[in-house]
């Protein structure tokens, strides 16, 4: 009787799992990859609908980019791109706790610019491995608490909110 058997059966199967595991994983890298494509097509549509150029066009011409634009966002709703991120009940309440404080930037955005550039790099500093920037170490250490892929969605986040509050002071 060959004692190898059940070992080479586990290596054999432990390889198919292994290798079924590197695909998924590159499906969710994928599919986080064509969820970030498709935001930035929804944010290339929002920058026309509010570019300045508008202002030299006619009202017909305005009406038809206005409409050129509804299409793209129909097609884009057309398109449903979910990929769940496993989270334990602390880095859920992390995540929670975070987004609570990147909404107090928006909320803070509408009265005082200023200071919500000022909290949002702030955050952003937090996030940063520079030991000399100053940063927020409430939000540090939520930040830590999240998982690596919330982690990542946040710094992103907290960098697109920050370029719209430094174009939104240049108009």
């Amino acid at each position: 009787m060959d004692d190898d058997g059940p070992q080479r059966s586990k290596q054999y199967l432990t390889t198919i799992l292994d290798h079924a595991e590197m695909l998924i994983e590159n499906i969710r890298k994928e599919a986080l990859k064509m969820a970030e494509d498709l935001e930035n097509v929804y944010s290339s549509v929002e920058d026309v609908r509010n570019s300045e150029l508008l202002d030299h066009l006619s009202d017909v011409d305005k009406e038809d980019i206005n409409q050129f634009a509804n299409r793209i966002i129909d097609r884009c709703e057309t398109v449903n791109i979910n990929v769940l991120t496993t989270r334990s009940e602390s880095q859920q309440n992390c995540l929670e706790e975070i987004n609570t404080m990147i909404d107090r930037i928006v909320n803070t955005l509408r009265e005082d610019p200023d200071n919500a550039k000022a909290m949002c790099q702030s955050y952003i500093a937090s996030c940063s491995p520079l030991e000399n920037e100053l940063g927020c170490k409430v939000f540090e250490t939520a930040v830590l608490g999240c998982t690596l892929d919330d982690q990542k969605r946040i710094i992103k986040r907290l960098q697109g909110l920050l370029d719209y509050i430094m174009g939104s002071k240049d108009k």
